[in-house]
């Protein structure tokens, strides 16, 4: 018994040492020139479907199911999802990042994120020119021309393609710090707002603030016109903690770092603020498929059958903490082995609780307006 304990704890160390260097060498890469010195990639075309990461009609990866569900057909969808997707591209070669670079991880977002709203909606996702992760700490500059191209690409979709449609807005970590911007400078106080079925606003600080803008967060599962948001990590460790303390986000119209406000937590198994939501409550969790790139034939696939009930949910001063078995096979990582964060999970692990909870939203609308 003593010598296997000496071992996990041994196997333990290792790990945060290999994971440290892992991050000490993406830390040291950087562009060659400052950001100022550095032509830009060429901007997308959102008139060109090719530009968009998901665009209805295409048949992609974001028409992907596990088994058992079946996406509603596009032509009998009655509403739209704008999906902004998280960073992609892990190296910090450069600020912004091309739109047609090779990224491990443009694939896997859609089976593993943007699917989940396949149940009720049609998908539009652009591609833009994200930022890196240094220059997400280090380059407003680089931050407003990625968020640049997002609010290019929801304005085309408004103007192209929306057509008066109801919609939901969904994001995720990058995606999500854009969403929060996107919110602000063109949806509320605007007659969009009255089209916005809710905000899936996940894994990056959403200021509680929203409120004194008009735009509620939601409290109920059929509640719409709302903003939703969650950070997850293992109970008893706050290692996301710094996605909610230690962060710039846009607020009435410049970016702020300091006196943030408590971050909006709503919990995913309920669709409540406050209380603990069973494991009984999760209706199944799917993990991130890693082993498919921007490379493969774009076609939708069955993927595996979701886990049921395999964490309950609380929300715990601002962020979401689960209860997850250190080995459980799709679970690990670095990120959950050495801060105790599920960032990368933050909608697999309840992805049919989102699948369910975007068509029960979106039916909630329907049936407001037909009153």
């Amino acid at each position: 018994m003593v010598k296997a304990k000496r071992w996990v704890a041994l196997a333990t160390t290792a790990l945060v040492v290999l994971a440290g260097g892992y991050f000490w060498l993406r830390g040291s890469e950087q562009p060659p020139l400052a950001f100022e010195k550095t032509a830009p990639p060429t901007a997308p075309d959102y008139a060109r479907p090719q530009d968009w990461l998901a665009f209805p009609g295409r048949n992609g990866f974001e028409r992907s199911a596990p088994m058992g569900d079946i996406p509603i057909r596009e032509e009998d969808a009655v509403a739209d999802v704008f999906f902004i997707h998280p960073t992609t591209y892990l190296k910090n070669d450069v600020w912004n990042v091309p739109i047609d670079a090779h990224t491990r991880y443009g694939v896997p977002v859609l089976l593993n994120q943007a699917s989940a709203f396949n149940g009720c909606c049609r998908i539009y996702a652009p591609h833009y020119r994200q930022a890196t992760l240094q220059a997400l700490n280090d380059s407003r500059a680089a931050v407003d021309l990625a968020f640049g191209d997002v609010e290019r690409a929801f304005r085309w979709y408004m103007a192209h393609e929306n057509h008066g449609r109801p919609f939901i807005l969904a994001s995720h970590s990058q995606g999500s710090a854009h969403a929060v911007r996107l919110l602000q400078q063109d949806i509320l106080g605007t007659p969009m707002q009255h089209q916005l079925i809710a905000a899936y606003v996940i894994g990056a600080f959403v200021p509680s603030d929203f409120t004194t803008l008009g735009l509620p967060v939601c409290d109920r599962a059929n509640e719409t016109g709302c903003i939703v948001s969650w950070n997850t990590t293992q109970v008893g460790r706050r290692g996301a903690e710094r996605l909610i303390h230690e962060t710039y986000y846009w607020w009435r119209g410049a970016w702020r770092s300091s006196g943030l406000p408590a971050a909006v937590c709503v919990n995913p198994l309920s669709w409540r603020r406050e209380g603990t939501a069973p494991a009984s409550a999760n209706l199944g969790s799917e993990t991130l498929l890693d082993t498919v790139d921007d490379q493969s034939p774009a076609m939708p696939v069955v993927l595996q059958a979701a886990t049921p009930a395999l964490t309950g949910a609380v929300c715990d001063q601002g962020l979401l903490a689960v209860d997850v078995p250190l080995f459980k096979r799709g679970y690990g990582g670095m990120l959950r082995t050495v801060y105790g964060s599920f960032h990368v999970l933050d909608y697999g692990m309840f992805y049919e609780n989102i699948r369910q909870n975007a068509l029960q939203r979106t039916q909630a609308w329907q049936q407001m307006v037909a009153n």
